[in-house]
């Protein structure tokens, strides 16, 4: 069992080494590390546009951020196949996929947004380009993100819908394939947004006091294997078994033990992936598969070592 609780804690602390990065991306831009930034060429509308990506990409899971070249507060939102409850809000609500398709443009503010709102009858109302549009929620205040911005749905039947795509910067959160068809679609090359970049350059450092928390269960689980090998050759040693008899002895204890200890690696993986937040579970994976291999070298090894060590006595 001790086996299997280190595997359980190394797979605690992986699944925090991954969602501390991916709430450091998803709360400061409501985006993955997939995300890129394309300059349309195109002066096609926006709703004009969206109906293509409808139309080439029907089950694909896409986000999209507008930000406008002409008022840098104001961001367009639109997604496809994807819940985005992810933007933190501190009242209210973000946008649905619902919002999309309707005809009524919504808003959303940052904590700091600059954009001109005034209440009336119990409801906030945003003032953008002499538009009136009712505000549904507010976002939280997170780390790397000072944002003034505000946020308005855009969709195939909404007025937003109307504007010129090349009057943005497009921001798009999908598979690379994807990205790459739109860039060539709006005749754009890719490009890494800021937020990507700082979050690269971050990396390390946000994961480096739980990479050597790793480190350091292994080392614990590379001590504990030596001293369940000993164990083991002790266990033998004192049953008197000697020749031939003894090596199978060893191998039978020994296959039990690895036998059982791969099966814990196993039941780990399945009820790790059940309880915990995985980005990305070959990482998990890989990292057990390591765990359980570098145990076994050393569990091994101490058992060929104590069999000479013992053989020699014995001559």
């Amino acid at each position: 069992m001790s086996t299997f609780f280190l595997f359980i804690m190394i797979g605690i602390v992986c699944s925090n080494m991954q969602s501390q990065l991916a709430d450091q991306i998803l709360q400061a831009q409501g985006m993955s590390m997939e995300a890129r930034i394309v300059k349309p060429k195109k002066t096609m509308t926006i709703a004009s546009f969206l109906k293509w990506i409808k139309k080439e990409f029907p089950k694909e899971s896409i986000q999209m951020q507008f930000k406008s070249k002409e008022d840098k507060n104001q961001v367009l939102i639109w997604s496809q196949n994807r819940d985005l409850n992810y933007f933190p809000v501190s009242s209210g609500r973000f946008f649905s996929e619902d919002d999309f398709k309707g005809r009524v443009t919504i808003a959303a503010v940052s904590p700091s947004s600059a954009a001109s709102q005034i209440k009336t009858q119990g409801n906030t109302y945003l003032i953008a380009n002499g538009q009136y549009y009712s505000v549904v929620g507010s976002l939280k205040a997170v780390p790397y993100q000072s944002s003034k911005a505000y946020y308005l749905t855009t969709g195939v039947k909404q007025e937003t819908g109307q504007s010129r795509i090349n009057h943005f910067t497009l921001y798009v959160d999908a598979s690379s394939q994807t990205i790459g068809k739109i860039a060539s679609h709006l005749k754009s090359e890719t490009y890494w947004p800021d937020f990507v970049k700082q979050g690269r350059q971050r990396r390390l450092t946000l994961l480096m006091p739980e990479a050597l928390l790793i480190l350091f269960l292994l080392g614990v689980g590379v001590l504990l294997m030596g001293l369940i090998a000993w164990l083991t050759w002790k266990e033998t040693d004192l049953s008197h078994v000697k020749g031939d008899l003894l090596p199978n002895l060893l191998l039978n204890r020994s296959g039990r033990f690895i036998v059982f200890m791969v099966l814990e690696a196993f039941v780990s993986y399945f009820l790790l992936v059940w309880k915990a937040y995985y980005s990305n579970q070959s990482i998990l994976g890989l990292l057990l598969l390591g765990t359980v291999v570098v145990e076994l070298v050393v569990y091994v090894g101490m058992m060929v070592y104590m069999y000479r060590k013992g053989k020699q006595a014995d001559d």
